[in-house]
């Protein structure tokens, strides 16, 4: 009787944890279609010929280490409606996995400058990457999305720029499109 039990047991465990990993596994490829879906829009909207590689850091990683004053942590948990930190760090490991869509960004036209391009572009000023980039290099972070991936948060701008647009805009998924949702002053 114990034993038969025992292997019940075992085989509720293991379908419960298999639908975990499964679950896991769905919202990282949903993750990674969605971001490279509002990643290609934002480049066809930008109408620069190069995008920098995207860093592995996260958002608010980035944000932290350019401009610790900075609360983002509050800015995104508003924006993307969660409760509290915990749940903003929950959608934010989702996109650890990232892998950027090279054939969606060829489509596109626009090349992908990587840091190493750019240290070697300071021994000639700069010279090699202007003539490959005249129009300007696109910076694009991993966005961070809702849990329904229908809201997003995005920090792109310009290459060699200093302007920053805080809080960082926020995108809502709406007719088969990422569309800019606009500030109330």
């Amino acid at each position: 009787m114990k034993k038969g039990y025992y292997i019940i047991l075992g085989i509720l465990i293991s379908v419960a944890l298999s639908s975990c990993t499964n679950d896991q596994k769905d919202s990282k490829e949903v993750y990674n279609q969605k971001a490279n879906e509002i990643i290609v829009q934002v480049i066809k909207e930008s109408n620069c010929d190069c995008l920098l590689e995207i860093p592995r850091e996260s958002l608010i990683e980035t944000s932290l280490a350019e401009n610790p004053s900075y609360d983002i942590r509050s800015s995104l948990v508003k924006e993307l409606n969660t409760q509290n930190n915990a749940s903003l760090d929950s959608l934010v490991n989702v996109s650890k996995d990232f892998r950027l869509d090279t054939n969606l960004i060829q489509k596109t036209s626009v090349k992908i400058v990587t840091l190493e391009n750019l240290r070697s572009a300071k021994k000639d000023n700069g010279n090699e990457i202007l003539k490959m980039c005249p129009k300007g290099i696109l910076c694009i972070n991993k966005p961070i999305f809702n849990k329904t991936f229908q809201k997003a948060v995005l920090n792109h701008g310009f290459a060699f720029t200093c302007t920053v647009v805080l809080p960082f805009p926020t995108y809502e998924f709406k007719k088969d499109k990422w569309e800019r949702v606009k500030r109330k002053n």
